[in-house]
């Protein structure tokens, strides 16, 4: 197969799409079919197999490693420190300063649903430890979980190229990560006073949680987006019960829970606090 193209054909691309929405939850659709053929074409060619035929029987029957590898090649990490930045600051203007009066306690509990390459995460626990001067006091733990194992370990080391944080001031930069040496030269690693808040664990959404925690906040932001509606409210279903009225979900800038009817009220944009219902 080395150096030529591989059919992807209606029958094939069909299965593929099954493979993916039965594992993953995500619902792909004819538009992503270029992205499929590109994402899975390398892997044919390496296991020497004919066509994505066999691809397909492979993954069905073998499951195992080689499910993991077929869900980390179909999953998207696209993401930026502070992205969508009116969340940080809702959560350290709004959530943080007014959390002791409100619960009458400091135990925070934070879940990043989807951490991607750990730019999310991070930038939680830098606006924690901005907000909070007593943070020692607290008993804070943020939960970052992805479905694609391969992300999570690159989350997990905080290794990120000066570009991504060419955005930043230099003193903001040197107070929150360190510079990389010999192999990690040009890339700054986030400081271990960030990673001490932080519990990186692998998890697929659309399967059963290891969770008995409830959380404060949950970001799952550019999520949803790739779920069908079925899917995306069994979610949201799911993320209330792991949720005390009063506590905040937070999505993605084009993601809503418009006619979910799930007891969510909207706060601002893509903000929410669990209560009223009719979202």
């Amino acid at each position: 197969m080395k150096g030529k193209d591989i059919e992807l054909n209606d029958q094939h691309f069909s299965k593929l799409c099954n493979l993916v929405y039965k594992h993953t939850g995500i619902a792909l659709t004819e538009a992503k079919r270029e992205l499929v053929k590109r994402r899975f074409s390398p892997r044919i060619r390496e296991l020497g197999l004919r066509g994505f035929s066999e691809y397909c029987d492979l993954i069905d029957h073998k499951g195992g490693s080689e499910l993991t590898l077929f869900t980390n090649a179909i999953t998207t990490n696209l993401t930026s420190f502070f992205r969508e930045s009116h969340h940080f600051d809702y959560l350290k203007n709004e959530i943080l300063p007014n959390f002791y009066r409100k619960h009458g306690h400091r135990k925070l509990r934070i879940w990043s649903a989807g951490c991607s390459t750990g730019e999310e995460v991070y930038s939680i626990a830098i606006s924690l430890r901005e907000a909070l001067l007593d943070i020692d006091r607290w008993d804070i733990k943020i939960l970052a979980t992805d479905i694609d194992t391969d992300i999570l370990h690159q989350a997990n080391r905080g290794i990120y190229e000066a570009k991504r944080l060419e955005a930043f001031p230099s003193d903001w930069i040197s107070k929150w990560f360190k510079k990389g040496r010999g192999a990690n030269a040009g890339r700054y690693q986030a400081k271990q006073s960030l990673k001490d808040l932080i519990y990186f664990q692998h998890l697929n959404l659309i399967e059963p949680w290891p969770i008995r925690n409830k959380f404060d906040v949950i970001f799952c932001r550019n999520v949803i987006i790739y779920f069908d509606f079925d899917t995306k409210k069994k979610l949201v279903e799911r993320f209330h019960k792991v949720q005390n009225d009063g506590d905040y979900l937070f999505l993605g800038h084009s993601e809503n829970l418009h006619n979910t009817h799930i007891a969510y009220e909207l706060i601002g944009k893509s903000m929410y606090v669990k209560g009223k219902a009719g979202c």
